[in-house]
């Protein structure tokens, strides 16, 4: 007989689906009850499997809460595939008839699945995906005893598994769509729970199911994120606590500079929320209202063949492969490619995307040396690429044209290709002190023709400038560190210092071709202008060079038996800059600054569950160079932002909860005309509540997404002309709900939904030009079969399912506008 997948969902009682939406906004319930909905009336709901765990194996340490009761052998596996979040393929001619005494406790998988399975001759084996298979175990050899009786061994209970990942990432939470924890900037991984910073880490999995094709897909699970250019590839830029984030600024396994070559080459994505120079550095930009940190998938410590095929409306088709392999005494060597091609038109008008990726990643697992190198390379051409508006002032914003309208021409593009390869390696100088070095390089070229977009009145009428603009970026960057502990008296000491320096040398030239008049309800389309004799991307010259330094020691104190823990550590970061004329020519302002920050974080364990958390940051952009007034050419120190945090977090066991409450304050720059003088002492502040979930709200029911809160407002403006108004792009309130739900009457059968809201955000700094508030759906089906005893994984999901055209966001004097509804479709196979 086949095996069946135990995937059992109890439905949810309405007594349990009110207190779980009880005192929710209108549209978080709304959402959550669409995720349970087709559950309680029986019908054929949506199922979340258990999920693959991303990168620690059945025998890991980290322990979570169980409670299976003694029942069938068939209903106790159903219970700890849920509350484990792991998958387990039951063949009912092995469990028929068979009894389980239950499980109860603070266990490791092992443990709990060792407990379960007692007495039944049977033990599960893990496989490459993420998979358990139960099989009986084999018999040994019978025992024949010194003396006249013969007695047989009983065969043992074994539970074989194997780390999904070569690296020693946080296990997931339940669920399996975020990480227990992630990466602290040179702090190294720590659990969130230890964490004293709000810090989400979402799994392989997770991009897997929501079939996310790039950082913004995965991003937009975090209510304090919000994408605030068009999304037409890997690169995107993002605002969080009022401030921005940038594309160049998401970090490749640690190391900034680096382009990724793409999702599908990717394991964790980790995001943290807040201020973070001390953590990790000045990154290419400097953006202080978060970082994102881009994990490297390892190999498998099972092989693994997985192909998966995909559709994407309109007409793109695309196909991926992910192949792993470990070679070798103890499995020490690791092989592990990814690659992907798709090509069609796209959702958005006279829009298509050729899309073409590869990734290969090497291992070495030493007893005390370790090293892992990356190489990528990705290649995507967008036809007809989406674009902002930028506004002028005095003219109410109109309604955007209908979802997937476009307003650029038809033979404008944005071709890109980027080359990448990192190395990292690790030295266990001792038990106690680990020593690492990481060097990585990237290499990236670009051609942009297109119109830059001036939108001047109410009817929609735009100006455009033609222009055609080709630039390269060549990053190099190193770092090296160590990590140790060491304990004194009662006090336990985690210590971490590191070096590191990021070189960066570019060339961008803009030429405009034409000036033309347009509108976005009804564009003219006109000849595509000629760029013969302009350089292209390989041959631009230099325009600027940044060479970034830093050096940082922090100690990490436990005290109370680890219920105390506080942070304490300082980072010096230099910045030098030069800009170069088309010529070669230095540019006679330069720049070369320094500056040191601290940070403090505090972590008190109220209760085993419930960690109180407080931190003190400060962040870091590169200063400006007056360009006007009787000071021009002077070079500003770099920005330092100051952010105060406190909140708490919960572990329920199954489902987590984080509350944050914070204040930043950012530096701004202006020209002060009245003493014809350049000042960077005007000041944005702002202040917000945080509210994060995960997990399982009830068995069978998962959820994650959360609340902000934000008032960012300007203050200390020149003359006070704009005090109190807030800031561009920064809306009052963001929330995201997504929800998946197992369905009980077809076992691999899984549901999904999800509610992203945004409220209305002003364009200029004196908030006379806004956008309306905007919620978008989105709804997804997965199942997970055998087609010729092959695990197989087919995807259904739908982005915007109704459709809705709305200016996603307003910043800088600009908007951009939605994405129209988009289908996805996929099936995977693990041969």
């Amino acid at each position: 007989m086949a095996a069946a997948r135990v995937s059992l969902l109890t439905p949810a009682s309405p007594d349990a689906l009110g207190l779980a939406c009880r005192g929710m906004p209108a549209p978080l319930a709304q959402a959550m009850i669409w995720a349970v909905v087709g559950t309680a009336l029986g019908l054929p709901a949506l199922p979340v499997h258990a999920q693959q765990t991303g990168s620690v194996g059945i025998e890991a340490q980290a322990r979570r809460n169980f409670d299976v009761p003694a029942g069938t052998l068939d209903q106790a596996l159903g219970r700890l595939g849920r509350q484990a979040g792991v998958q387990i393929a039951v063949n009912a001619d092995l469990t028929t008839g068979l009894q389980s005494p239950g499980v109860s406790g603070n266990l490791t998988i092992a443990e709990a699945m060792r407990a379960l399975l007692a007495g039944t001759g049977l033990d599960a084996v893990r496989d490459a995906s993420g998979e358990y298979t139960l099989r009986k175990m084999p018999v040994p050899p019978q025992v024949v005893p010194p003396g006249p009786g013969r007695v047989s061994s009983l065969a043992p209970v074994a539970v074989t598994g194997y780390a999904d990942n070569g690296s020693t990432l946080p296990q997931p939470y339940a669920g399996g769509q975020v990480a227990r924890g992630g990466r602290v900037g040179f702090l190294g991984d720590k659990d969130f729970m230890e964490t004293p910073f709000s810090l989400t880490a979402y799994t392989a999995q997770t991009m897997a199911d929501q079939q996310a094709r790039t950082i913004a897909d995965v991003i937009e699970n975090n209510p304090a994120f919000r994408t605030i250019y068009p999304d037409n590839d890997v690169a995107t830029d993002f605002i969080v606590r009022g401030n921005k984030v940038k594309a160049l600024d998401a970090a490749y396994g640690g190391l900034y500079g680096l382009m990724s070559p793409g999702l599908e080459a990717l394991e964790r994505i980790e995001v943290l929320s807040g201020a973070n120079a001390l953590l990790n550095g000045l990154g290419p930009i400097g953006g202080v209202g978060g970082s994102i940190n881009q994990v490297p998938k390892r190999a498998l410590d099972t092989p693994l063949t997985r192909l998966t095929t995909r559709y994407i409306s309109d007409s793109q088709l695309g196909v991926q492969a992910d192949i792993s392999r470990r070679f070798g005494e103890d499995q020490r060597l690791g092989v592990r490619f990814n690659g992907a091609y798709s090509d069609g038109d796209t959702s958005t008008d006279t829009q298509s995307k050729k899309v073409a990726m590869g990734a290969l990643a090497l291992d070495y697992r030493g007893d005390q040396f370790r090293i892992a190198a990356d190489v990528g390379y990705r290649k995507n051409n967008t036809q007809s690429p989406s674009r902002t508006a930028y506004l002028t002032p005095g003219f109410s914003i109109p309604a955007p044209p209908k979802s997937g309208a476009n307003w650029q021409q038809p033979w404008s593009y944005d071709n890109t290709q980027a080359l990448m390869g990192a190395l990292r390696g690790e030295y266990d100088i001792s038990s106690d002190v680990t020593a690492h070095v990481a060097i990585g390089a990237s290499r990236y070229r670009e051609a942009e023709l297109f119109a830059n977009s001036f939108l001047y009145a109410a009817d929609g009428s735009l100006q455009q400038r033609q222009v055609y603009w080709p630039l390269y970026r060549d990053s190099s960057t190193a770092e090296v560190g160590l990590n140790g502990r060491i304990v004194t008296g009662s006090v336990k000491h985690n210590w971490a210092a590191s070096a590191s320096g990021l070189w960066i040398e570019n060339g961008i030239i803009l030429n405009e071709l034409a000036r033309t008049f347009t509108n976005i309800y009804s564009p003219v389309f006109i000849p595509q202008p000629s760029i013969t004799g302009l350089a292209g991307p390989g041959s631009v010259p230099r325009t600027a060079s940044t060479r970034l330094g830093g050096v940082a020691v922090a100690d990490t104190m436990s005290f109370l038996e680890d219920r105390l823990q506080l942070t304490l550590g300082l980072r010096h970061q230099s910045v030098s800059t030069d800009n170069f004329k088309v010529t070669g020519e230095r540019v006679a302002a330069g720049y070369k600054k320094s500056v040191t920050t601290p940070g403090v974080g505090v972590i008190v364990k109220a209760a085993r569950n419930v960690s109180l958390y407080a931190n003190y940051i400060e962040g870091l952009q590169q200063g400006l160079i007056a360009t006007g007034g009787s000071n021009s050419g002077t070079v500003f120190a770099p920005y330092v932002s100051k952010q105060q945090e406190a909140g708490v977090k919960i572990d329920f066991g199954r489902i987590a909860t984080t509350l944050g409450v914070y204040q930043l304050k950012t530096p701004n720059g202006y020209m002060d005309t009245a003493a014809n003088v350049y000042r960077v002492d005007g000041e944005q502040r702002t202040r917000g509540v945080e509210l994060n979930t995960f997990g399982e709200v009830v068995t069978g029911v998962r959820v994650l997404g959360g609340v902000a809160l934000v008032d960012a407002r300007q203050t200390k403006t020149l003359g006070g002309a704009t005090d109190g108004k807030r800031v561009t792009g920064a809306p009052k309130l963001q929330f995201n709900l997504g929800g998946e739900v197992d369905v009980t009457a077809l076992p691999g059968l899984t549901v999904s939904a999800r509610a992203v809201h945004t409220a209305g955000q002003y364009v200029d700094n004196a908030n006379l030009q806004s956008i309306p508030s905007w919620t978008r759906y989105d709804a997804g089906i997965r199942y997970r079969t055998r087609w010729n005893n092959t695990p197989t994984t087919l995807r259904l999901n739908v982005q915007n399912v109704f459709d809705k055209s709305y200016w996603a966001a307003a910043i800088d004097g600009y908007v951009i506008q939605s994405t129209a509804r988009t289908v996805l479709l996929s099936a995977t196979f693990d041969f």
